[in-house]
């Protein structure tokens, strides 16, 4: 999920992890963490469970979208829906195939999933962390982590211990928070393309 959520932060309108907004005022988020604990470990970055999230994404101009994230442990696919548009995307994390469906021409274009950075449910994230401390985002407890992106520019996360991205602050900036987390379990047929869309290879 760190990975989708890096993903996320460079273009401001996909997670996520899974993949920007968040709303500082109400987000146990610090931009600057005051000191930093020693690195004990490394977050959960993939949830254990089914989850259904939406988050509040900002944009670099400072736009605010909500983006709906949807999980299931079963098959490890997500779904992602941006709001506002008709492209959804249906990531197969086990198959390694990434299909974006357009609702406008009922397409499914198929091509293959970026999983350099995915964890396995269960496996901590691969990289450099260092643990922040405590936060409280939409109602729940998650651990601040620090790491940075590509670029080697700052990213804390908050994360909760069964591996669900709450927020994110890239480069002392908010960039997505959660306002509504659910893990009840998720309806298997919604992660594949509807009856009569048609496939599509996306060219290499």
């Amino acid at each position: 999920m760190r990975m989708m959520l890096l993903r996320a932060v460079g273009t401001a309108t996909c997670l996520l992890t899974g993949t920007v907004a968040g709303v500082a005022a109400r987000a146990d988020v610090p931009s600057a963490p005051v000191q930093a604990q020693p690195q004990i470990a490394a977050p959960l970055v993939t949830p254990l469970h089914d989850a259904d999230i939406d988050y509040v994404l900002t944009g670099p101009a400072g736009q605010h979208l909500h983006q709906r994230m949807r999980w299931t442990s079963a098959l490890w696919r997500q779904r992602i829906e941006p709001e506002g548009s008709a492209t959804i995307m249906l990531t197969d994390y086990r198959s390694h195939i990434l299909m974006v469906l357009d609702g406008t021409k009922r397409t499914a274009t198929v091509m293959p999933a970026p999983g350099a950075g995915f964890a396995a449910p269960g496996t901590p994230a691969a990289g450099s962390w260092r643990k922040m401390g405590q936060g409280r985002i939409a109602g729940e407890a998650c651990t601040i982590w620090e790491s940075t992106d590509t670029d080697r520019h700052p990213t804390t996360f908050c994360y909760t211990e069964d591996g669900l991205m709450l927020g994110a602050v890239h480069d002392g900036k908010p960039v997505v928070e959660a306002v509504s987390v659910s893990r009840s379990p998720q309806p298997i047929d919604v992660f594949d393309p509807p009856p009569g869309y048609r496939r599509v290879e996306s060219p290499h």
